[in-house]
C-alpha cells in the first residue's frame, strides 16, 4: 500500500503504518528483553486504541461510501468488505457517530490511547442511558469523570460506575431523576391496576387482577394475616 504526495494525511498515515508493520513481519519477539516486551505491550495497546479511533473517525463520515456501493448503511458496507458480523459492524458505526457528534472527550481518550475501545463502548452506553432532561453540562461532566476513571478501571468496573454516574457527579440531579422515575412508575401502575371477582356458582369466587407492586405487597400481608391468624395464648 503506497500513498502519493497529494493524498490525504490519513491515507499517507495508513500507508506508513502498513509499511512499519511489514518491516517487522519476520521479527521474532523471543529475542526481546523483558523490558522491551513490557514497553512494547503497553505501547501496542495504546496504538490499538489510537488506530481504532482513527477508523471510527473515518467511518463516521463515510455514508457516501455506502451510498456509492448501494449498501444500506456504512455498517452493512463495512461488514461485507471486512467479513465482519453485521450486528457488530453496525454497533461500531453507531459508536462512530456517537463519538463524532456527542462525545468528544471519549474520542480524545481513544485518540490519545488513554481509553480502550471496550471502555469507550461502556462509557458511551452509560452516557446515552442518562435521562433526556439531564443538562448538557452535567452529561459532559459525567463523560470526563468516566474517561478519567478509565485509567484505573476496566470495562466491567466502568459499567458499574456508569450505572450510578449521576450519583457521583450530580447527586441532586440524580435524586430528582429518581423521584421522577418512581412517580412515573406509580402513575403507570395506577393506570394499569384492575381487580375483578367472578362467582363460579359452586360457593367459590375467582379473583384476578393486576396491581402495583406496593399494593400487591400490602394485599399479600393482609391475606397472610387473614389466612394465618395468631393463635391465642391459652390461659
Amino acid at each position: 500500500m503506497q500513498a502519493g504526495p497529494s493524498e490525504h494525511p490519513i491515507t499517507r498515515a495508513s500507508a506508513a503504518i502498513d509499511a512499519a508493520l511489514k518491516s517487522v513481519t519476520d521479527a521474532n519477539p523471543v529475542f526481546m528483553t523483558t523490558e522491551d516486551k513490557t514497553r512494547s505491550l503497553h505501547e501496542l495497546a495504546r496504538l490499538e486504541s489510537r488506530l481504532a479511533e482513527l477508523r471510527l473517525r473515518v467511518m463516521a463520515t463515510s455514508e457516501d461510501v455506502a451510498d456509492g456501493a448501494a449498501a444500506r448503511d456504512i455498517g452493512a458496507w463495512f461488514a461485507f468488505q471486512t467479513r465482519t458480523d453485521l450486528t457488530t459492524a453496525r454497533a461500531e458505526a453507531r459508536l462512530a457517530y456517537a463519538l463524532d457528534r456527542h462525545h468528544p472527550y471519549v474520542a480524545r481518550g481513544l485518540r490519545e490511547g488513554e481509553v480502550t475501545l471496550p471502555q469507550a463502548r461502556v462509557i458511551v452506553r452509560a452516557l446515552e442511558a442518562l435521562p433526556d432532561d439531564v443538562p448538557a453540562e452535567t452529561v459532559a461532566e459525567a463523560e470526563v469523570f468516566l474517561c478519567t476513571k478509565a485509567t484505573e478501571f476496566g470495562p466491567r468496573e466502568l459499567a458499574r460506575l456508569g450505572n450510578r454516574v449521576l450519583d457521583l457527579v450530580a447527586p441532586e440531579i440524580a435524586e430528582a431523576a429518581e423521584a421522577r422515575r418512581l412517580a412515573d412508575l406509580e402513575r403507570h401502575a395506577s393506570e394499569r391496576t384492575r381487580l375483578t371477582m367472578r362467582r363460579l356458582g359452586d360457593g367459590t369466587t375467582r379473583i384476578s387482577g393486576r396491581l402495583s407492586d406496593a399494593t400487591a405487597s400490602r394485599l399479600a400481608t393482609y391475606l397472610e394475616a387473614f389466612a394465618n391468624p395468631r393463635i391465642a395464648t391459652r390461659q
